[in-house]
């Protein structure tokens, strides 16, 4: 039976799960953006948007501090006084702006002719998801709860959809009602998490810290993070707020929900994130630098090889996805979905050395990488966005194929920028080469497949039945092709011919032979 604290056990756990809750969370994106139409759903999403970025400008790192420090050792009640002090800081700050203090007419030129009800309701949807409910999963990983914290994550996301399902069913979708929907749900998670997840919190502390002494370990971990913060809200602001002023809610529509679908490739990412973290924090703090040195390689490899295979399967489909799943009123967005599907790849990449920086405590080296490239991306979204005339300095006027170009590119350089700052701190040869041979062996295996199928079957059909046999045939073929290059390539995904061996034969049924004295269990 397995150990439901382990690491193998809780990472299968978060893979299962989230595989399961983002796929329901996928559907439930279809179905509001089929709702809303690309203009609806476009003004939804930067309604939310847009209070993301002013949590990373209020939240300055605390966040990343509270998870890395409960992951490092149990804390007491002092600890958990002040962070959710601090988050009741950021809520009534926010919600004074936001409902009070900012002009009407400020206010019309932020949020883009929005009235003040509707971002209001927004801010709420956006605290009780991104701020509440993340504190609450911290809190649960930080005590190896994965298996209850998954299974609240699925349940959440099979009501969501559910509920959204009905709205699409009586034909009352709206994106007042979806912001009213997030708020109800993710509160009434938050009491039921309480309820599960206090159980064996009372672990023993030798001497508690006071609060000064609490605040002093926040402010040396945060102070470097202060000014990415700013630039932060920076660089997740304008992004969305340049594409819904040139480009509008439809540009804005076509590229969120290229987005969600390009998001499918960071499944994987995201469920072994929280996991990840904690066995680096742990890891530094215990100095077995050859554990990190490990978990990190294995880990990067194999996030970017799994993007980069979903990459393979999905983009030479993009304008058939677009075509049957989204409708003809999204037909303008394939495109940019093509583009996008290669945004997750290294993004995968980037959120393991991000996360690798900040566990270990590495805040200042975090915070020059980041800024560096978000300062860079300001002026590049407004180059790829604004009007190719009548303004001081013209741009390309691309909407959200431009902002999809951009993302896919910065991604590419940034995230690499990151990883040799990781290898040259910490002794390591710069590892860049999977990424050259793989990410396009997966792309081009991926389009070769599909040309091949497309010489027996009319892929331009609409029909879903008349498009499934070709997918279905397409999607084995590719499959064997992987698995070929998986074993021959083995290091591409960060293992050892050894170790696909014995994956193989697990596969199969079979048992790898025990070494020469290795206990049989």
């Amino acid at each position: 039976m397995l150990h439901s604290q382990s690491v193998k056990t809780r990472f299968l756990v978060s893979v299962g799960s989230n595989a399961l809750r983002g796929m329901l969370g996928f559907v439930s994106g279809l179905l509001i953006a089929r709702g809303l139409n690309p203009s609806g759903y476009g003004d939804l999403m930067f309604l939310l948007g847009s209070f993301a970025a002013i949590r990373s400008l209020l939240d300055m790192g605390v966040s990343s501090a509270f998870y890395t420090f409960l992951s490092r050792h149990t804390q007491g009640s002092r600890f958990y006084l002040v962070y959710f002090s601090w988050l009741a800081l950021q809520f009534v700050i926010t919600l004074l702006f936001v409902a009070l203090i900012v002009p009407d007419s400020i206010f019309a030129r932020v949020w883009l002719g929005h009235n003040r009800e509707i971002v209001i309701i927004a801010f709420l949807a956006a605290f009780m998801q991104q701020q509440v409910w993340q504190t609450v999963t911290q809190i649960g990983e930080s005590r190896r709860k994965t298996v209850k914290v998954q299974l609240l994550n699925l349940a959440m996301a099979m009501f969501y959809l559910a509920m959204v399902s009905g709205l699409l069913f009586v034909g009352g979708m709206s994106a007042g009602r979806i912001l009213f929907l997030l708020i109800g749900q993710y509160a009434a998670a938050t009491l039921l998490a309480h309820w599960l997840l206090r159980e064996g919190q009372a672990a023993a502390i030798e001497k508690e810290a006071s609060i000064d002494q609490i605040a002093r370990q926040y402010w040396v971990y945060c102070k470097p993070l202060v000014a990415l913060s700013l630039v932060s809200f920076l660089y997740d602001f304008a992004d969305k707020w340049m594409l819904q002023k040139f480009g509008g809610a439809e540009q804005q529509g076509y590229f969120q929900i290229s987005n969600q679908f390009s998001a499918i490739s960071l499944l994987a990412t995201t469920s072994i994130l929280s996991v990840f973290w904690k066995e680096i924090a742990a890891a530094w703090a215990e100095r077995d630098h050859a554990r990190v040195a490990m978990l990190y390689r294995k880990v990067s490899r194999g996030l970017v090889m799994l993007g980069a295979i979903t990459t393979g399967l999905l983009l030479p489909w993009a304008e058939q996805i677009v075509r049957v799943f989204l409708g003809q009123s999204y037909a303008q967005a394939w495109p940019v979905l093509a583009i996008m599907l290669l945004y997750p790849i290294h993004q995968s990449m980037g959120q393991i050395g991000g996360t690798m920086l900040l566990a270990s405590g590495h805040t200042n080296r975090y915070m020059v990488v980041s800024m560096g490239i978000m300062l860079v991306s300001v002026p590049l979204s407004y180059l790829m966005l604004a009007p190719a005339e009548g303004d001081l300095i013209h741009g390309f006027e691309m909407g959200a194929l431009g902002m999809a170009s951009k993302m896919v590119l910065l991604g590419i350089v940034s995230v690499n920028i990151q990883a040799w700052v990781i290898a040259r701190y910490n002794g390591w040869k710069f590892d860049w080469v999977f990424q050259a041979v793989g990410i396009p062996l997966m792309i081009g295996l991926g389009c070769l497949v599909k040309m091949l199928v497309g010489l027996g079957w009319d892929l331009e059909v609409v029909s879903k039945p008349q498009l499934l046999v070709p997918i279905m045939v397409s999607s084995f073929f590719y499959a064997v092709f992987i698995l070929l290059t998986v074993w021959f390539l083995p290091w591409l995904a960060g293992l050892e011919k050894e170790e696909m061996k014995n994956l193989f034969r697990k596969l199969a049924g079979g048992r790898r032979n025990p070494a020469p004295g290795e206990r049989v269990h």
